[in-house]
C-alpha cells in the first residue's frame, strides 16, 4: 500500500497537464483585416474673443413693471415675453435692424425685412421682401396677440414699435435682469442686459500640421464656420457663438481678454483606413508601404495615428482588404 501511494504521488507530479485555453499563448496572426473610419482631424483650441460693451434690451414703453420673465443665465428667445408694463407685454424680436418706427401699410426698408424674417423664423409662412403688405400686417398682429397683446391696443393696419424689444439673435443668454417688478421702468428703458457684443474671434495658437480643408468650430452643441486664416468674422458665425451660454460664462469670468475652449475640425470628415503600425514599412515622411496578404506591396499615405492604430490611404485610390501584420520588408512598393 505504501509503495502504491508513493507511485501515485510520482504520477501526479510527473505527468504533464495541458494548460487551460485561457492561459495558452495565442498564435500570432500573420494578416489583419483593414477597417475604415471617418476622421475629422479634431484639435482642441482656445479662441481669443474681441468683445465690446454689454448690450441692453430696451423698451420704449413707460409705466410700472407688473411682471418679469427675466432670469440671469437663462435663454431669451425670439418671441418670448420679457416683461409686462402696466399689464401690457413687451416681446423679444430678433432682427438684423431694430424696429425704429411704427410700421404701416406699404412701408419699406431693412426694418420691415427684419420683421418678416423674425416672423418666418417663428414658423409663420410669409415672404421676406422688405415691403409691408396686408399679409405681413395681419401676421405681425397675430404674432403679438398670441403673446398677450390686446387687439384693442393694436391700431388698424399698424405694427406698433412699443410692443417689441430688439434682441440680436434668435436665442440669447441673459447676463443680468434690470427691470424690477413694482418699480417704474428706468429712464433708459433697460429691461435686461445681454453679454458683450462679439466683434471677432480667432484661434490663439493654430495646431501644427492640420489636415487641409474647410473647418468648423464646435463650442458646446453649436458649430460655426471659421476662415482659412483661423479667424471667425462672418456675422452669422459670430452671432451663433455670442448666443451660447459658454460665451456668456467666459465673458463674465474673464480677468482681461476672454477666451473660449473649442474643437477645431474638418467640415467634411475624411474616410481613412485603419491598420496596425507594424504593417507599415519603408516609411519616408508621410509615405510608406504595406503588403497585402497576396500580391505586390502598395504605396500609402500615412494620415495619422492614435492608440496603436495607423490611418492610411492608398495612393492609387483602391481600398485595402487584408494586409500582412509583419510584412516582408524586402518587397518595396517603390
Amino acid at each position: 500500500m505504501v509503495v502504491a501511494a508513493g507511485t501515485a504521488v510520482v504520477l501526479v507530479v510527473t505527468l504533464p497537464v495541458d494548460a487551460p485555453a485561457a492561459l495558452q499563448t495565442a498564435t500570432p496572426a500573420t494578416t489583419v483585416r483593414v477597417t475604415e473610419r471617418t476622421d475629422a482631424d479634431e484639435r482642441q483650441v482656445q479662441l481669443t474673443l474681441d468683445t465690446g460693451a454689454p448690450r441692453a434690451v430696451v423698451t420704449t414703453r413707460t409705466g410700472t413693471v407688473t411682471s418679469s420673465a427675466c432670469s440671469t443665465g437663462a435663454p431669451l428667445r425670439n418671441g418670448d415675453v420679457i416683461a409686462r408694463i402696466d399689464g401690457a407685454p413687451v416681446i423679444a424680436l430678433a432682427t438684423d435692424v431694430p424696429l425704429w418706427r411704427d410700421l404701416t401699410l406699404d412701408d419699406r426698408g431693412d426694418d420691415v425685412r427684419g420683421l418678416q424674417s423674425a416672423l418666418a423664423a417663428s414658423g409663420i409662412e410669409i415672404g421676406v421682401d422688405g415691403v409691408l403688405g396686408k399679409h405681413t400686417i395681419r401676421a405681425a398682429q397675430q404674432f403679438l396677440v398670441d403673446r398677450g397683446v390686446l387687439r384693442t391696443d393694436l391700431p388698424d393696419g399698424v405694427v406698433p414699435r412699443a410692443a417689441v424689444s430688439w434682441v440680436p439673435a434668435a436665442e440669447n443668454t441673459v447676463r443680468s435682469c434690470t427691470a424690477v417688478v413694482g418699480a417704474p421702468v428706468g429712464a433708459d428703458g433697460v429691461l435686461a442686459e445681454l453679454p458683450a457684443e462679439l466683434r471677432g474671434a480667432r484661434i490663439e495658437s493654430v495646431p501644427l500640421d492640420p489636415v487641409p480643408g474647410d473647418r468648423v468650430l464646435q463650442v458646446g452643441g453649436s458649430a460655426a464656420a471659421i476662415g482659412a486664416d483661423s479667424v471667425v468674422s462672418s456675422p452669422e458665425a459670430l452671432a451663433k457663438l455670442a448666443a451660447l451660454p459658454e460665451y456668456a460664462a467666459a465673458v463674465a469670468s474673464a480677468d482681461g481678454v476672454p477666451t473660449l475652449p473649442a474643437t477645431w475640425s474638418l467640415a467634411r470628415p475624411r474616410t481613412v483606413q485603419v491598420l496596425p503600425p507594424t504593417a507599415l514599412f519603408a516609411i519616408e515622411g508621410e509615405r510608406a508601404c504595406v503588403q497585402p496578404w497576396k500580391g505586390k506591396a502598395v504605396a500609402v499615405e500615412v494620415l495619422g495615428s492614435e492608440l496603436g492604430q495607423a490611418f492610411v490611404r492608398a495612393l492609387d485610390g483602391r481600398p485595402l482588404d487584408r494586409v500582412r501584420a509583419v510584412p516582408e520588408r524586402r518587397r518595396s512598393c517603390r
